[in-house]
């Protein structure tokens, strides 16, 4: 009987260990996978040091025609295609990035290229 209690203990310390990790992971995950990029960071900058880390452009309308319009097409002439949508309303973009089998979307705030700037990421990968 103590041996089942012993090993009901180690398997609750090892089910709250995990979730621990989970809640460390989703809390902090920048430290984890996007290692340097940092809110404020320059968007050109982001997206360079994001290459170098191994992140690749996601271009979620490669497969229909998609009407591209105000800064977006921009983006796109620049060869910036990993551009998902740009706010009209807001100077808010989403870009969108894989490493492996994990996702990142950067948000900027930035009327122009030249004046973008990564204020938000997360880890979710685009429903497009």
């Amino acid at each position: 009987m103590n041996t089942m209690i012993l090993f009901y203990s180690v398997s609750d310390m090892a089910t709250k260990m995990a979730m621990l990790l989970l809640l460390w992971l989703m809390l902090f995950p920048a430290a984890i996978h996007a290692k340097g990029l940092k809110e404020g960071m320059h968007f050109l900058t982001a997206r360079k040091l994001l290459f170098n880390s191994a992140w690749r452009p996601i271009n979620v309308h490669e497969a229909y025609n998609y009407a591209y319009i105000g800064i977006e097409n921009q983006l796109v002439e620049a060869h910036i295609n990993e551009v998902e949508s740009c706010a009209i309303d807001k100077p808010v973009c989403l870009f969108n990035y894989k490493k492996g089998h994990q996702c990142l979307q950067v948000f900027t705030f930035g009327e122009e290229i030249k004046d973008m700037h990564v204020y938000r990421w997360t880890y979710g990968c685009s429903d497009k």
